[in-house]
């Protein structure tokens, strides 16, 4: 009896070890959860059936230590009790006690971080750590395994936003609701005794009305992968969905179209055709030119204006600019901070790197800088930017969305002045 019940043990420890290396090999999700639903029920069959084998007295003379030895060495090294399927990494685990079941990465405890310090500061080694061959130069150069907590960094690409969204005016109307322009003012008149200055009528000339659009970003983690990634992703996502819609928000501020988009500054066509002005490459880096388009500027508009350009043509046109002398003309102020402060001509400049071209890149006819007042712009919001987080049981993904809707467009035209690139002359 003692002895069926071993063949049986036997059977169910391989077929447990056959899932175990399954598990590593598999990437469908499905499969993930039946190999662990089974190994559940191996692991109650398992323990049952050494209970009942312990409890049975010996036979023909095999006692419990030489039934023991008759192991294998990965049956007697089988861990007991739950299996975590999904934290499989591959990696033998030096286990002191084989039923201590430890929940936390084995790479980021203290004696772990402790152990791999002294390896990479004194070339100490330890028992606690854990070496792989170097299948290049032979078994003997081996490295340690580097602890989890060490490779929680993420490298992210760097973003230059929020310059022009803290700078153009936020409003929160109702989407349909008309604004009405009006373009002539009334005029006092000097007039003398006994009669009066002329009526003078208000006209409206337009109007500005908003629609309603939506601005939306969502980041999906698969259930697999947000179980077995580094925590810092978790920490991260919203912060990157937030900085993901300001960085939309501007692009559409510059260059939207206006259909399912605010209207952007170098698509509107109702800026005044005066104010739009051609400029050669051989031009674009000459002082005289650009006091000449400073000068388009209405003076009740320059209070408070700035001037946005691609971040090559500030280096290179503007930052770089001489008189005669090699001297720059285009100085910099720093603070007392040390901080650069970019002005040009007693203006701010806002250097951008994609919204707008360089003029060396850009084609003719194509808008390469822009002077303006951002808080003429208006961008109107119904509500504020939400973000929510769920999970989907069709994909097995828990998925994080943000959404705004919004509508922009310039409220007043009158202060801005769009510097395009002109066409090459004729050879």
């Amino acid at each position: 009896m003692k002895k069926k019940l071993q063949e049986m043990l036997q059977k169910k420890e391989a077929r447990k070890k056959e899932l175990g290396k399954k598990s590593q090999s598999t990437e469908s999700v499905e499969e993930l959860r039946s190999i662990n639903a089974e190994l559940e029920t191996l692991n109650a069959e398992i323990a049952e059936l050494r209970s009942m084998v312990d409890n049975l007295p010996d036979e023909e003379g095999i006692g419990a230590g030489e039934e023991r030895n008759q192991q294998t060495p990965e049956q007697r090294n089988t861990p007991q009790g739950q299996v975590n399927v999904l934290g499989t990494y591959g990696l033998n685990q030096n286990q002191s006690n084989p039923t201590e079941q430890r929940s936390a990465d084995p790479y980021d405890t203290p004696e772990y971080r402790s152990a791999f310090m002294d390896y990479v500061t004194n070339g100490k080694k330890s028992d606690t750590l854990e070496f792989r061959a170097d299948a290049t130069t032979g078994t003997g150069d081996v490295g340690a395994v580097i602890p989890t907590t060490i490779l929680n960094k993420i490298v992210e690409k760097l973003k230059d936003y929020g310059r022009i969204y803290s700078r153009i005016t936020k409003t929160s109307m109702q989407g349909g609701v008309e604004i009405p322009i009006s373009s002539a003012k009334p005029t006092a008149t000097w007039v003398s005794a006994g009669t009066m200055s002329d009526k003078q009528k208000k006209s409206v000339t337009g109007n500005i009305s908003f629609s309603y659009h939506k601005l939306q970003c969502r980041v999906a983690v698969e259930l697999v992968a947000g179980t077995v990634a580094m925590p810092v992703f978790e920490d991260t996502v919203s912060d990157n969905i937030y900085e993901a819609m300001i960085v939309a928000i501007e692009e559409a501020v510059i260059n939207g179209t206006g259909v399912g988009q605010p209207l952007g500054i170098t698509k509107d066509t109702n800026v005044p055709a005066n104010q739009i002005v051609e400029v050669s490459v051989a031009d674009f880096g000459k002082y005289q030119k650009w006091t000449e388009l400073y000068g388009k500027v209405p003076r009740k508009y320059r209070s408070g204006a700035v001037l946005i350009t691609a971040d090559a043509d500030w280096n290179k046109y503007l930052l770089g600019m001489v008189d005669t002398n090699g001297q720059p003309v285009a100085r910099v102020n720093y603070g007392l901070d040390g901080t650069q402060t970019e002005r040009f001509i007693g203006k701010e400049v806002l250097p951008l790197e994609d919204s707008l071209p360089s003029i060396d890149d850009a084609a003719a006819g194509e808008v390469v800088a822009i002077l303006v007042k951002l808080p003429d712009y208006m961008l109107n919001s119904n509500m504020q930017m939400t973000f929510k987080r769920y999970f989907n049981e069709d994909t097995d993904e828990w998925i994080s969305k943000s959404t705004l809707i919004a509508d922009g467009k310039l409220s007043d035209r009158n202060g801005v002045v769009l510097i395009k690139k002109a066409a090459d002359p004729a050879v």
